[in-house]
């Protein structure tokens, strides 16, 4: 193997595990959103709007990401 193709090689191995490293992060993100989401359909202190907007946005998340 020459070193061009090592190179490549390499290079490939670091960017599958930034993308990997970049979608775990955007997973977790998309989590906690999901949970503050949760807070506000649940807290008694929201208002009909803002429970319904939370719902809504949950709603979407499930479409989108597929976490619920």
């Amino acid at each position: 193997m020459n070193k061009s193709n090592a190179q490549g090689i390499a290079t490939r191995k670091r960017n599958e595990q930034v993308r990997r490293e970049r979608k775990r992060q955007e997973m977790e993100e998309v989590k906690a959103q999901a949970d503050a989401l949760r807070q506000i359909r649940d807290s008694q202190e929201a208002t009909p709007g803002e429970r319904l907007e939370a719902i809504k946005m949950l709603e979407d998340m499930k479409k989108r990401y597929v976490i619920i």
